[in-house]
C-alpha cells in the first residue's frame, strides 16, 4: 500500500470551544491507483488532504490517528523532515490556481521552483519544465513561461499547477477539485492529461472532488465523506450500481443528466401547488 490514513481525527480549537472536523477517517491508495474522496463542500475532504500535506491551519489540530506513505509514518514528521518528501514524492494540486501561483513571478520560474528546491540544476529544471509543458498541453511555451499568472486562462493555470506538481516525478498526486472552475471542454482536456499520467508515469492519485462525473471517468475506488466521516467506500462501479448510504444515493441522484432534464423538482411542484391554493383562496 502506497498511502494510508488510519483513524484520523482533528478538531478546530478556539478560546471558547472545540469543534470536531474529522472523525476516525481511514482511506488508502495503492501503487498506480486513482482513488476519489467525494463529498459536498464542508464535508472535510480538503482538511483530510491538508492533514496529509502538513498544511492544516493553525487552529486545527490532529487529535488522533496516523498517516503512512510508502510504509513510513509521515504524520509525526517534523515540518523540516516532511519538506524533504513534499513536492518530491507527494505533490498536491490545489483547488484554485490563482491562490497558489505567485502573481509576481513568471510562470517558467514557478514551474522550475520545486525542482530547484529538491536539487536539480537550473539547466535540468528548465529542460524538465519544457518536457512537462508538452506533457500537460501547454503550447507556445516560450510565451507562457515569460507570462505572469493573470495573463493566462483558467485552463492554462491549471496545466501549470499540474506541471509544477510533477516536477520531481512524485509517486502520489493529491488533486483538490482540479477541474471544478473549468468549462466542460477544458475539464475533458485535464481529465485526459490525468489519464495519460496514470498510463505513462504509473502515478497514483487521491482525487478530492464533489463531481461524480469526473470520478466515473478517472477513479477505480471511491470514499464518501459526510460531516467529517467516511460513510461508505467501494469500487466506483459498485458505488454507482448499488449505493448503500442515503447520502451517497442523494449525491448520485444530484448528477445532471438528459433523462432528468424535463423532470420538475419535488420542491418546485410543492411551490406550484401552494401558489394555486393561495390564488384560489383570494
Amino acid at each position: 500500500m502506497l498511502f494510508q490514513i488510519n483513524h484520523l481525527s482533528a478538531e478546530f480549537s478556539s478560546r471558547k470551544k472545540k469543534i470536531p472536523i474529522l472523525n476516525d477517517v481511514s482511506l488508502s491508495v495503492d501503487e498506480g491507483e486513482f482513488v476519489a474522496l467525494v463529498g459536498e463542500s464542508g464535508s472535510g475532504k480538503t482538511m483530510t488532504s491538508l492533514s496529509a500535506m502538513h498544511l492544516l491551519p493553525e487552529q486545527i489540530k490532529i487529535t488522533g490517528g496516523e498517516i503512512f506513505f510508502g510504509g513510513r509514518k509521515i504524520s509525526k514528521l517534523s515540518d523540516d523532515d516532511f519538506r524533504k518528501i513534499s513536492g518530491k514524492e507527494i505533490s498536491m494540486i490545489f483547488q484554485e490556481p490563482m491562490t497558489s501561483l505567485n502573481p509576481l513571478i513568471k510562470i517558467g520560474r514557478q514551474i522550475e521552483e520545486s525542482g530547484l528546491v529538491h536539487g536539480l540544476s537550473k539547466e535540468e529544471a528548465r529542460l524538465r519544465s519544457e518536457e512537462l509543458a508538452r506533457l500537460t498541453g501547454l503550447k507556445d511555451t516560450e510565451r507562457i513561461f515569460q507570462s505572469f499568472p493573470h495573463e493566462l486562462s483558467g485552463g492554462m493555470k491549471q496545466r501549470v499547477m499540474i506541471a509544477s506538481a510533477l516536477m520531481n516525478n512524485p509517486r502520489l498526486l493529491i488533486a483538490d477539485e482540479p477541474t471544478t472552475a473549468l468549462d466542460v471542454l477544458t475539464q475533458e482536456e485535464i481529465i485526459s492529461i490525468l489519464k495519460n499520467l496514470r498510463a505513462e508515469k504509473k502515478i497514483s492519485m487521491l482525487l478530492i472532488t464533489h463531481d461524480f462525473s469526473v470520478v466515473r471517468k478517472l477513479c477505480s475506488r471511491v470514499y464518501i465523506m459526510y460531516k467529517g466521516k467516511i460513510v461508505e467506500s467501494a469500487s466506483t462501479e459498485e458505488i454507482f450500481k448499488n449505493p448503500k448510504h442515503e447520502y451517497t444515493r442523494a449525491l448520485i441522484e444530484a448528477i445532471p443528466s438528459l433523462q432528468k432534464r424535463d423532470k420538475k423538482l419535488p420542491v418546485f411542484d410543492a411551490f406550484i401547488r401552494d401558489s394555486q391554493l393561495n390564488s384560489e383562496g383570494r
